[in-house]
């Protein structure tokens, strides 16, 4: 389902979706909140294609509205930076307009491989909600997700994150594990501007909780653990320690 307030961008969002999305085979469409909410309630989509900013009621409106989802919802925007960090902190799926095929696609796949359902979806809708209004991204909280339960960290939490195949192992204060079904690749981008450090393909950390880096070139991590850093990152490291 598609719901925007300008026909352009269903238009071509659903041209789109018919020359590259093979998998998805019907689609309705909304121009407003009001026509959205009983269209949900009867057509009952996989997933919400839904514009944020819309006169009278935004995309938000809608979302707070709808008393038990069942669908993914995938937001589409020309937004601000701030918001789509928020967006993508807590866990959801958004596309930049003018809707690019190949990540549209993308899209499309992760949702069929990553499929997070109500009351998930709702969950992290409001963490969401409370991460934009803090009106400071330091002070965001990271949406962890997976099949069975939604975690919600400060990033003062995180010690590291570990690259594990197509997953990422994220250590937390406390002697904590979660697995994550992100790759370490996205984390990477989420984590952009936070200070978090990429020092080798597969470990990425929290300068806060480095306790040493010893002569090996081992970071010791304030839970104990040993972090390798690879060779050509140890002159990044060491600027950026030196700036921490």
């Amino acid at each position: 389902m598609i719901t925007d307030d300008e026909q352009s961008s269903i238009d071509l969002l659903q041209w789109l979706i018919g020359q590259y999305c093979p998998d998805i085979t019907a689609i309705k469409t909304a121009r407003s909140v009001q026509e959205a909410i009983p269209l949900i309630q009867s057509f009952k989509p996989d997933i919400l294609f839904l514009d944020i900013q819309m006169p009278h009621q935004s995309g938000f409106d809608l979302l707070t509205t709808v008393d038990n989802w069942n669908f993914e919802v995938i937001f589409t925007t020309a937004y601000n930076e701030f918001a789509i960090q928020a967006i993508r902190f807590s866990a959801l799926d958004y596309l930049l307009k003018p809707v690019d095929e190949t990540e549209l696609k993308k899209a499309v796949e992760r949702y069929k491989a990553k499929r997070i359902y109500a009351p998930a979806g709702q969950l992290l809708f409001r963490n969401f909600i409370q991460n934009i209004s803090q009106g400071n991204k330091d002070k965001f909280k990271l949406a962890l997700a997976d099949a069975t339960e939604v975690k919600y960290v400060q990033l003062d939490e995180i010690i590291r994150l570990q690259a594990e195949s197509n997953y990422t192992h994220i250590f937390l204060s406390g002697n904590k594990v979660f697995v994550s079904a992100k790759t370490l690749k996205e984390y990477d981008e989420i984590l952009q501007g936070h200070k978090f450090l990429r020092v080798h393909k597969s470990h990425m950390v929290n300068p806060a909780h480095i306790d040493a880096y010893d002569k090996q070139g081992t970071l010791v991590m304030s839970d104990g653990s040993r972090v390798e850093v690879a060779r050509r990152k140890k002159e990044f490291l060491q600027q950026s320690l030196a700036g921490k």
